[in-house]
């Protein structure tokens, strides 16, 4: 009766465009028609991102995967390192960090809050031996969208040469990201999120600053993340171990269809989708979670005496998948998404199916308020 629809904030629905790609029969990827594609999906990943130069750099893995390779090539061993963080994947890079034995001082925020700029600055007034700044602007786990421009300037104002390095992972292609102009020295993110692919690509680049920071020769504690010797090789379309061929060749088309569209109208749109649905949620007694709501992901706190995973469970019956709260908010939380192949249709199903999971779960809906606000949102924008 249902057409399942995946409306996570990660894995995505693919375009039937990209998954035609992917059932094409393998290429090798020691060819010059390979090398070329990758060339070309590495300038593009430069539109997308906002960046000049053609120091975007494709890793095997996820968004994870590209962060830890980001942070081995520009902050050198042993370095002190600020985490501001305030949701599950900011604490994570903290935790990464000290895997590798940085120096580790976190800013801290609530779940849900916004980084302030002044208090990451605090940070680093107190700690002036710092190398680098981790943060994130897209939040995945609360919904929040940071003020990175902002958090970047106040950095900058304290030590001009901290490196800012950022997890982009659900912002990059769904939410407005320039990384050179607001004076960013990394960004990293997945091909699971804004760039509509299945899993198992990463791309990281990082600004001069921060290639100098750590120059050619530097010892990185890994070898197939190794960014200082990936360089060069993908600069010739080469990669240091076999990379994801049929991710690489589907992702040049998935950036084409992007950069067709235009990242500005790109952002405006997603975040057009994320604000009806938002807005068609709280008709019905959803309440948004996030203080400052990213385009990427719809937070959402469930009515009072309405278990989070029981809605999750309703939605995914009527062929409605998203994604669930983390931690503490497992059984509050609640987390649709149109970051991947996702139109104006897909926002309204979604509340629609916010609706009817409430219903289900015999809670009284004003059945359609939902829809009708949500729908009133799109109409009049």
């Amino acid at each position: 009766m249902y057409r399942s629809r995946l409306l996570a904030p990660g894995p995505v629905a693919v375009p039937q465009a990209v998954l035609e790609v992917l059932a094409r029969p393998a290429v090798h990827h020691r060819t010059s028609a390979f090398r070329e594609t990758l060339v070309r999906v590495r300038e593009r990943l430069a539109d997308l991102l906002q960046v000049p130069g053609d120091d975007v750099l494709v890793v095997g893995g996820s968004g994870t995967t590209a962060f830890e390779a980001a942070l081995l090539a520009a902050v050198p061993a042993g370095s002190t390192v600020v985490v501001a963080h305030a949701g599950k994947f900011g604490e994570r890079w903290a935790r990464m960090a000290r895997a590798f034995g940085y120096t580790v001082h976190e800013v801290e925020a609530p779940w849900g809050a916004v980084l302030d700029p002044d208090a990451v600055a605090g940070a680093l007034r107190d700690h002036p031996a710092t190398a680098a700044l981790l943060l994130t602007h897209s939040e995945t786990s609360t919904g929040a969208l940071h003020d990175l421009e902002a958090i970047a300037g106040a950095a900058r104002a304290v030590l001009p040469d901290v490196l800012v390095v950022v997890d982009a992972v659900t912002s990059a292609g769904a939410v407005e990201l320039r990384p050179h102009a607001w004076d960013v020295d990394a960004v990293v993110a997945g091909s699971q999120k804004g760039v509509m692919l299945p899993p198992g690509l990463g791309y990281a680049w990082l600004s001069q600053r921060a290639w100098a920071r750590a120059p050619q020769g530097t010892r990185v504690p890994s070898f197939t993340l190794d960014l200082h010797a990936e360089r060069p090789r993908q600069r010739q379309g080469d990669t240091g171990a076999t990379p994801s061929v049929p991710l690489v060749l589907a992702l040049e088309v998935a950036l084409d269809m992007i950069l067709a569209q235009g990242m500005e109208a790109r952002w405006r749109e997603k975040a057009l989708l994320n604000e009806a649905v938002l807005g068609g949620a709280a008709a019905v007694g959803y309440a948004p979670f996030a203080a400052r709501p990213s385009p990427a992901v719809a937070a959402l706190l469930t009515p009072d005496g309405i278990s989070a995973k029981a809605v999750t469970r309703a939605m995914l019956a009527r062929g409605i998948r998203i994604g669930g709260g983390q931690d503490a908010y497992a059984e509050r939380m609640i987390r649709p998404s149109v970051l991947g192949d996702a139109d104006a249709f897909d926002a309204l199903t979604i509340v629609a199916a916010l609706e009817a999971a409430l219903v289900d779960l015999g809670a009284t809906v004003a059945v359609g308020e939902g829809v009708a606000a949500a729908q009133r949102l799109l109409l009049t924008a």
